[in-house]
């Protein structure tokens, strides 16, 4: 897990330890006054003073550990978007095809990371990616077990995201039936996911072909390259809905590539 404090911990171990710093440090105050002006308990004192001395030590440097934040420069949020565009974001889209299992009892199903590999390693699902190094978007041609194929665009600048997708069209009217027919498919990207989207009819740059294009936009904050929590829940929404967009597709006749 990612984090921007020097050592991640979670907030009941900062708690727990300043406590008892802070605890050590009273003590030690208290024993000092107690035992002050008694001449026999100077050595409680010595001792008192030394303990409180080191949990005073310890606090500032807990306080400058747990609190204080890493400097994240233009060099790695660059190599975390690479790490995005070309682990993370593919790694999601090969399972929009997985193996069917079996039903097996719940009891008897363990998952170690070896299964995980695996799965991915038996995906029906092949990808294609088109990414200059450095470039903020990248390009993927995903082709599912049925042979149909789509190309998408992941967009990111830091933290706004944007996801196109761009079926084969020859006109505006075409894009704007195609639009029509897959008004639910794309729902999802509206009414949960948060997005604002557009569709266009142009002639795409990537391979010289006119598409019926939808682009689709979300700010999710400055710390998104960051957060791998954010980036995995981004790349498995935009899977599964990839997933059913493709099938919607299918339903309506609509043709997916060239």
């Amino acid at each position: 897990m990612e984090s921007k404090s020097f050592i991640y911990a979670p907030n009941w171990v900062k708690f727990v330890a300043l406590s008892v710093l802070l605890f050590t440090l009273a003590s030690a105050i208290g024993v000092s006054l107690y035992f002050l002006g008694k001449e026999e308990k100077q050595d409680w004192i010595l001792v008192a003073m030394s303990l409180g001395q080191v949990a005073a030590s310890g606090i500032v440097i807990a306080v400058v550990v747990f609190f204080s934040e890493k400097d994240v420069n233009v060099i790695n949020l660059q190599k975390r978007a690479e790490r995005l565009f070309l682990e993370t974001f593919p790694r999601a889209c090969l399972l929009i095809d997985f193996p069917k299992g079996e039903f097996k009892d719940w009891g008897n199903k363990k998952v170690r990371a070896s299964d995980i590999a695996q799965a991915l390693g038996e995906s029906k699902t092949s990808i294609k990616i088109n990414h200059t190094p450095g470039q903020i978007d990248a390009y993927y041609h995903i082709t599912r077990e049925n042979k149909e194929s789509m190309v998408i665009r992941l967009q990111v600048n830091v933290g706004e995201v944007a996801v196109s997708y761009y079926i084969p069209a020859s006109c505006e009217d075409e894009m704007y039936k195609i639009s029509q027919e897959l008004k639910w498919a794309f729902s999802r990207y509206y009414e949960v996911g948060g997005y604002v989207g557009s569709w266009y009819f142009s002639k795409e740059d990537f391979d010289g072909r006119t598409y019926a294009s939808i682009h689709l936009a979300k700010d999710f904050g400055p710390d998104f390259l960051e957060n791998e929590r954010k980036k995995l829940f981004m790349s498995n929404d935009v899977a599964a809905t990839t997933r059913g967009i493709m099938k919607d597709c299918i339903k309506n006749g609509i043709t997916m590539s060239y």
